[in-house]
Order: structure tokens, then sequence, then C-alpha cells
């Protein structure tokens, strides 16, 4: 039981990886019929996902622009005995992606303001960079960091509230 609580916080988190961060509106991804369900190897809340093939499973691995980002919604499931958290939702499950908001999340790279938020294509993600200046490995995202923080903090990223275009 390595998970077990070692510490007590006086003051509440900033905020959790995939929440929404404000109360403005959230754009999410039209589904097709049936919805969106994660593909093979499920999923990682609060990363940036891709559409497979098959239009209907996600992966958080791919090319181009991303389809969006799994936010959360309750959907991670602890089903291993003893589990205490997980931030993974299993294979053929149930997913809404976010196009659109204010989202924490973390990035590995430490973030500023204003810079462009980039997902990894090997697991979706999240480094921030200038725009333009894509790290390594990384696909831009169309997102902005609205808060930034150090690389693993919690950051801000707010996306577009309409469509991006390649």
């Amino acid at each position: 039981m390595s998970d077990f609580q070692q510490s007590v916080s006086y003051t509440w988190p900033q905020g959790f990886p995939g929440a929404p961060a404000s109360a403005n509106p959230i754009r999410t991804a039209i589904a097709p019929e049936g919805g969106f369900i994660a593909g093979a190897g499920g999923l990682t809340i609060a990363h940036f996902v891709w559409r497979n093939e098959d239009g209907l499973s996600l992966s958080n691995t791919g090319a181009g622009i991303p389809a969006g980002f799994l936010y959360r919604t309750q959907q991670g499931l602890t089903t291993q005995y003893l589990q205490s958290a997980t931030m993974t939702l299993p294979q053929g499950f149930m997913a809404s992606i976010a196009e659109g908001g204010d989202f924490w999340a973390i990035a590995s790279t430490a973030a500023s303001t204003g810079q462009a938020v980039y997902a990894s294509t090997a697991d979706g993600s999240l480094q921030t960079a200038p725009a333009g200046n894509a790290p390594q490995g990384t696909v831009s995202t169309g997102w902005i960091v609205a808060r930034g923080g150090d690389a693993g903090e919690p950051i801000i990223i707010s996306g577009p509230m309409h469509p991006v275009t390649a």
C-alpha cells in the first residue's frame, strides 16, 4: 500500500488535471452515433486524444491536430484491489472530449501565460512552448496556456471556442 496517505494539506489544491478551470463554456466534440469509446489500451485522462481509423475509438497516440482533450467526467474506475486512484479510462468505455474550454492540466515543461500547448504524438501528454516552436515529437493543439506554472505543476489551458483547421 505505497499509495497510502502520507501527509495532510492545509489548503485546497489549485485544481486537478482534466477538471474544468472556469465557468466558461466547454466545447465538446461531436461524437459519432453511439459515442466515442476508449481504444486499445485505454486512454489517459487530462491528455490529448486522436480519432482512430474507425472514427469511433480514440487513442492517446496519433499525428496531426488531436481530436480533443480528454477531460474529467468521473469516468475513471478504481477496479484493482486496494487501488488508490487512476487517471486511466479502460478500453471500450465511453469518452467525452473537449475541443475548447478552460481546463486544469499538467505539462512536462514550465508554462508561461500565452504559450502554445503541444501534444506528444507518443502519449498525448502536454508540453508548452512559444507558438511555432513545437518541441520534438509533438504537434500543435490550437490551445494556449491561460495560467502558467512550473513543469509538473497544475496549469490552466484554454482551447478555442471555434473549430481548429489545419
